[in-house]
């Protein structure tokens, strides 16, 4: 019996390390595909974007991460900050920045009406009535953004049958473990798996750090309210734009989503909070996703064989493991140093861990929000 685990374990760990190839071999491929510019000489004008920025708190680097917006390199744009009530401490930034940069069309947003479970959904809602523009582009407050920005994310959905275009993420910033922890992760596993989602299954993975949206197919898909009481609120945006028969374009343009300063139980937060979304989002899906974690595999083979082969593969795995997350930091261009990827089997082994989290809690905590979730990220009240 022992024998016939041992080979499945080696089997499925056979099975990582070519996920990991592919991993590498789609990324590089996909980081070369960077949208034409060109089409936008073809326009007459460039259409209006709105880009609506939901505000709660004091994120790493606020400042810097809203300024970024304010110095886009687009003619047509406005800025709409969302915020629940007037004493959240981003409303003295924000105003700062709309007197440091007059010449930008801004407004503030202070409304805490609500209209289902999800924060960030209330707020956006609160938001919508004030868009003026074709497009819609839905940011986190804490990401940053080159000049060039929006003429990338329009090129993009400029394209025949594009519904939805969103950027890939990169982690930067990192001066704490647990921030380290958090961009090892999106630069290296989060933000490569979406470009292999979409090239072995087609799958619309949307992650909402930045999303570009015409105004007219929000409205076809019923507004923000249509998510009211979902959590996963980018990814269900995905699958309904597919729905329609539109394509969603992720694109090799960066969004730098700023970690600095972050604690342990941050991370496990965010990350049990992620795995119980992808486990109610689609159950089969997030168990072959265990099998994209080869270091913690090897750690079973090894603890299984219990002899110095076992100790010799994990040792091969971890390598293996930590040249692959290198060629992706770098392909991504990412702060993180050397040094940061002795850190990669210990997040891995972290990650492993908060995988099983789903099977035994459905509770999440979302900025001091608890709920519980359930079929499709679905909110129930914690307490009825």
């Amino acid at each position: 019996m022992l024998t016939v685990i041992v080979y499945f374990y080696a089997l499925i760990l056979g099975i990582s390390l070519i996920h990991l190839a592919v991993s590498a071999v789609v990324t590089a491929r996909r980081m070369k595909q960077k949208p034409d510019l060109k089409i936008l000489n073809e326009l007459e004008s460039l259409p209006g974007i709105s880009i609506l920025k939901p505000l709660k708190g004091i994120d790493d680097n606020l400042e810097l991460n809203l300024r970024s917006f304010f110095e886009l390199d687009y003619p047509d744009y406005e800025l709409i900050f969302g915020l629940q009530n007037t004493d959240d401490p981003a409303l003295p930034i924000v105003n700062k920045l709309m007197m440091a940069y007059p010449g930008v069309n801004a407004r503030i947003v202070v409304e805490n009406s609500e209209i289902g479970l999800n924060p960030k959904i209330n707020n956006l809602h609160n938001m919508e009535k004030y868009i003026r523009g074709r497009y819609v582009l839905i940011s986190d407050s804490n990401t940053q953004v080159k000049p060039e920005f929006l003429n990338y994310m329009l090129a993009a959905i400029l394209k025949p049958d594009v519904g939805l275009v969103t950027a890939t993420i990169r982690g930067i910033g990192a001066k704490k473990l647990a921030a380290i922890f958090e961009n090892l992760h999106i630069n290296t596993y989060v933000s490569p798996n979406v470009f292999v989602a979409d090239a072995l299954s087609g799958i619309p993975v949307v992650i909402g750090k930045s999303i570009l949206i015409s105004t007219q197919i929000l409205k076809r898909m019923g507004g923000f309210k249509a998510f009211k009481n979902f959590l996963a609120e980018d990814y269900l945006l995905g699958l309904k734009t597919k729905s329609l028969g539109l394509k969603v374009s992720t694109i090799p343009i960066m969004v730098d989503n700023v970690n600095i300063e972050w604690s342990l139980k941050r991370f496990i937060n965010r990350h049990t909070r992620w795995a119980k979304i992808r486990r109610n989002m689609h159950i089969h899906h997030y168990f072959i996703e265990s099998v994209s974690n080869p270091i913690a595999l090897a750690v079973i083979l090894a603890l299984l064989l219990h002899n110095a082969l076992g100790a010799g593969l994990l040792l091969l795995v971890t390598l293996v493991k930590m040249a692959h997350d290198i060629y992706l930091s770098r392909l991504m261009k990412s702060d993180l140093k050397w040094y940061h990827f002795f850190l990669t089997p210990v997040k891995d082994l972290l990650i492993s861990i908060l995988w099983f989290v789903p099977f035994i809690s459905n509770t999440v905590n979302w900025r001091d929000n608890y709920f519980k979730i359930g079929k499709r990220s679905e909110l129930r009240p914690l307490f009825n």
